[in-house]
């Protein structure tokens, strides 16, 4: 009866002390990460002091784009007609937006923009196929010709050393944009992982900015399918727009 007791006694006792151990590591890992959670709010915080925001303006443009298809990786037995599907040449869509624009560490000038796009796209395919004389010219592939997409952009702005023009200020700007079609992929996008949604771009440009009236941009941007695709697209598109002030419109 006495060695059962000191049995329950002593397993009490581990038991009591496992807790405590228990309890000073849970602590010390809580202290940890609040710590650790510490160090990344203060090292966020002193990043973001250096953005300083100027302007928050809403923005429109006209967009024209033009994508080249490579579909020599499309294995499915379907064909098109060449010339049926294929224009090369740019279609128009348009944008619209807020955006945006500080100083870094009070010398470099930025913009972060997120738009909503309704795209239209012409087409180049890269390779005609033939069967002689059965068939014309064909493709394997049959690409959207437009998409609806959201775009969040980030923009390097360098101001031209114009001194002679006071009031007016022109810029060159250069930085990624990345795109993300929103709208409903088609079937034939779909067929041998043909289908993409994300597509990255590298954008330049040059804007002018009357007085602060209003900014007036022209931007290029060349882009690819962010992740891989049997049939590898390049995008060229050109933006013409116009940005307001918030302040100025409200």
């Amino acid at each position: 009866m006495n060695r059962k007791k000191y049995i329950i006694t002593r397993s009490f006792f581990i038991l009591i002390l496992i807790l405590i151990i228990n309890e000073k590591l849970v602590a010390q890992n809580i202290s940890k990460s609040q710590d650790r959670s510490k160090k990344i709010q203060k090292s966020l915080g002193d990043a973001l002091k250096n953005f300083k925001v100027d302007d928050v303006s809403l923005f429109g443009s006209f967009d024209l784009t033009k994508q080249n298809i490579n579909d020599n990786g499309i294995t499915a037995p379907i064909n098109y007609l060449y010339n049926s599907v294929n224009n090369n040449y740019f279609k128009p869509g348009y944008s619209a937006g807020i955006r945006i624009d500080g100083l870094y560490k009070e010398k470099h000038f930025y913009t972060f923009s997120v738009a909503l796009n309704q795209i239209g796209v012409g087409s180049l395919y890269q390779n005609r196929h033939t069967i002689s004389p059965y068939l014309n010219d064909y493709t394997h592939f049959k690409a959207d010709h437009s998409f609806t997409s959201i775009s969040f952009a980030a923009h390097y702005k360098k101001l031209l050393p114009l001194n002679e023009l006071k009031k007016l200020k022109f810029y060159i700007v250069a930085g990624p944009s990345l795109e993300y079609k929103i709208s409903t992929i088609s079937n034939e996008n779909s067929i041998n992982g043909a289908g993409n949604r994300a597509i990255i771009n590298g954008d330049l440009g040059a804007e002018f900015d009357n007085n602060g009236y209003y900014l007036l941009f022209a931007h290029y941007k060349l882009g690819t399918y962010l992740f891989q695709s049997s049939a590898p697209t390049q995008f060229n598109r050109f933006d013409i727009g116009v940005s307001l002030k918030v302040k100025d419109l409200f």
